[in-house]
């Protein structure tokens, strides 16, 4: 029987696999900069993991200002950044998942401060998009609550 995944493995295993798709985040960052609505006032990253602790998550743009729906609509293309489908009975992409009483640790908190560490990384190759920027755990996950991008 396997070792069971340790919070800081995990985190590597995901680490190595979020590198493997920030050539397409970042074209679709860009393509978000470069179609940004003029009333937006500012864009959050939000990492989204599922509520069971399974491993689901996602990452996923939101632009806010006034009426998000028309802002957010005009990026929908790009928003989504990553995310997990389950295809045929596998995860795509193939990340590890878990029985929510299996793990010794937060597989949330992990996600989202993977994610966050991802997406800085991003940000700082994209250079900021000229307005203020978060990311974000949602419902309160990771071990911060937010961090700011620079803009």
């Amino acid at each position: 029987m396997a070792e069971p995944l340790t919070e800081a493995d995990y985190k590597v295993v995901l680490g190595s696999i979020l590198l493997t798709h920030t050539s397409s985040a970042l074209e679709k960052l860009h393509a978000i900069k470069q179609s940004l609505p003029e009333k937006t006032r500012q864009l959050l990253v939000g990492v989204h993991p599922g509520q069971d602790g399974e491993g689901f998550f996602d990452v996923m743009v939101h632009l806010d200002g006034p009426d998000i729906y028309v802002l957010n609509k005009a990026i929908a293309p790009y928003r989504s950044l990553f995310e997990i489908r389950c295809v045929d009975g596998r995860m795509q992409p193939d990340v590890p998942m878990f029985d929510p009483d299996e793990p010794e640790f937060s597989v949330n908190d992990a996600i989202v401060d993977t994610c966050m560490e991802w997406i800085e990384a991003l940000w700082q190759q994209l250079e900021g998009v000229g307005l203020p920027a978060f990311v974000f755990g949602e419902e309160g996950y990771g071990t911060v609550e937010r961090r700011t991008l620079r803009p």
